[in-house]
């Protein structure tokens, strides 16, 4: 397909997943581009949409303020809101948009009053923004950052088990993965949730990789906050992120700065915060369109077989899986043996050799004294990619290869 022929949205679903799909992006040809989960790829109409949106701003300024002012009549982010609340299974007015993820986190933190003996229980498989912000709440309020330690490989119950044996009556807020950043991994939440809120411990749950990636019915889950980026698996520009929060936690909400309208409460408060570029926001309903319009089932299909070829590619050589292996997950992560244990320098080895001798780009780090490997799947991405990043790995190896 011609790069600058763009198909009608009733034609994108005709549009073979793949290499051919790769065109409906503006992605370089020349690599194997398997790290979607860390910065997303924006998808040719919704570049094309956020220019149109900001040349509009540039042209009149004024008047593309007041489409996003509570005070105005259009009152522009709830539109935007009510879009995301229909892929997510909740209403608009329960979402407020913000920046990304841990922006979110960060409002909600700081919203929750803590203190001498109070404690924030998160697991270590938490990224490490999240974990920061949470350790410089526990330093402001006196409160401890609760850690739960959990073994690599990765199953369910010991997940369950480890994490509510440490909700003790000193836990005010667990904050927890809905699918871990490094493992890949989909905590069972609804296992664990639902046990924490009989306990009285208010639930936030970090959906960073989850919004666009698994099916959700917010409304049904027994949490109390919930904080999803749109710029990975939903398609959106960079800057675009959803934060719901539960009627009972609603009020206890407030945005990160204080402007014009705090006085609105959640999630109003939320949607002006003085002149910044907006138009990433007003663009997700047109990534959620394209999403639509690519094929929601028949994308999430086509990623299941990938990474199932891709896991079998990988463990052939002796990498391990993190994580049983999950049909609805679009990445996956696996241990790379070594006979001592990981540093950083190992991780940056790997990621530097795969790009410089293979292009090949994947997310390599290391997870306490493991060595992991992540690789994602995409509409753009074709089977024979992963079967070169196997091969490209068991050429160059890794530092302490076992």
């Amino acid at each position: 397909m011609n790069a600058a022929f763009m198909p009608g949205p009733a034609a994108l679903r005709e549009v073979p997943l793949g290499r051919a799909a790769r065109a409906l992006w503006t992605l370089r040809e020349d690599a194997s581009l398997l790290n979607h989960g860390a910065r997303g790829a924006v998808p040719r109409v919704v570049q094309q949409e956020q220019e149109r949106l900001r040349a509009g701003m540039e042209r009149h300024p004024d008047a593309f303020f007041a489409r996003i002012e509570p005070s105005g009549t259009e009152r522009a982010p709830r539109a935007v809101a009510a879009a995301i609340a229909r892929m997510v299974g909740t209403s608009g007015e329960r979402i407020a948009l913000v920046e990304n993820a841990t922006s979110g986190v960060q409002a909600v933190l700081d919203s929750l009053p803590f203190g001498q003996g109070d404690a924030i229980l998160v697991t270590e498989l938490q990224y490490n923004a999240v974990r920061l912000a949470v350790e410089a709440r526990c330093r402001e309020t006196g409160a401890t950052p609760l850690v739960v330690r959990l073994p690599l490989p990765l199953d369910e119950d010991t997940v369950v088990e480890r994490v509510l044996d440490a909700a003790g009556p000193q836990v005010k807020l667990a904050l927890l993965d809905h699918i871990s950043s490094g493992t890949a991994m989909r905590l069972p939440l609804e296992r664990i949730a639902p046990e924490l809120r009989r306990r009285g411990i208010p639930v936030f749950i970090d959906g960073a990789h989850a919004v666009g990636q698994i099916p959700l019915d917010l409304d049904a889950l027994p949490v109390d906050w919930y904080v999803g980026n749109l710029h990975k698996w939903g398609y959106a520009p960079r800057g675009s992120a959803l934060l719901y929060a539960a009627p009972g936690a609603a009020s206890l909400t407030r945005p990160l700065l204080v402007s014009h309208y705090i006085g609105q409460g959640f999630p109003h408060s939320f949607d002006y915060t003085g002149s910044r570029d907006y138009t990433a926001w007003l663009a997700i309903p047109r990534a959620l369109a394209f999403r639509e319009e690519l094929g929601v089932q028949r994308v999430r299909a086509y990623c299941a077989d990938l990474v199932l070829a891709g896991s079998t590619a990988l463990q052939r050589i002796g990498a391990r899986p993190v994580a049983p292996l999950a049909a609805d997950l679009a990445m996956r992560a696996f241990l790379l043996p070594q006979v001592r244990p990981a540093t950083d320098a190992d991780a940056a080895v790997v990621t530097r050799e795969l790009w410089n001798q293979a292009r090949i780009q994947v997310r390599c780090a290391r997870q306490g004294s493991a060595l992991l490997l992540r690789f994602c799947a995409q509409a753009y991405v074709e089977a024979d990619e992963l079967a070169a990043l196997a091969a490209a790995m068991d050429r160059l190896g890794w530092p302490a290869r076992q």
